[in-house]
């Protein structure tokens, strides 16, 4: 990571663990067992991607970088395509670090029992979203026995109304 994101990701930590001690501080939304962690801060299209775990929510952030920002009005929604697919963004910015733009991945997080497994969660979902969609190969079905080939792929019909044979009523 190079020195200017690191100075950026420590900028944004920092203001949000303030945030977590102040405004957030007594809310019953806040999982009491996170922090504050932005995780995985790298370069993506001229801009700063990462995914910032806090203890109200789990968030993709896009940050300035080297390229130009996108203007764009406050909470306006924003599609960004990944290799993994599409998904939006909500335009923000903030005193302590400036313009971002976020995704909600987690909120609340009161599902995570430590900040590790939080960041873990965290960290998968910045991977998986950086990754295009896995997709079976086209042979898979005539590799397949005849019968496992027909459970792979079920009816509608079937599907639909949960019957274990097409014709059966």
């Amino acid at each position: 990571m190079t020195e200017a994101l690191a100075a950026l990701g420590a900028r944004v930590e920092a203001h949000y663990a303030a945030v977590a001690r102040g405004a957030m501080a007594d809310l019953p939304l806040l999982n009491r067992a996170l922090g504050v962690r932005l995780l995985g801060l790298q370069p993506w299209e001229g801009m700063a991607l990462g995914v910032l775990v806090t203890p109200w929510a789990i968030n993709l952030m896009l940050l300035p970088g080297s390229g130009p920002w996108p203007d764009a009005a406050p909470l306006s929604k924003q599609v960004w395509q990944f290799p993994s697919g599409d998904y939006p963004f909500v335009s923000a910015g903030d005193a302590g670090f400036g313009p971002y733009q976020s995704c909600s991945l987690f909120s609340p997080v009161l599902e995570f029992e430590s900040m590790e497994a939080a960041c873990a969660t965290a960290l998968a979902a910045l991977l998986a979203l950086l990754r295009p969609p896995m997709t079976l190969p086209e042979a898979l079905p005539e590799a397949l026995p005849e019968d496992a080939a027909s459970a792979a792929e079920p009816s509608r019909r079937r599907w639909l109304l949960g019957r274990a044979r097409e014709g059966g009523r």
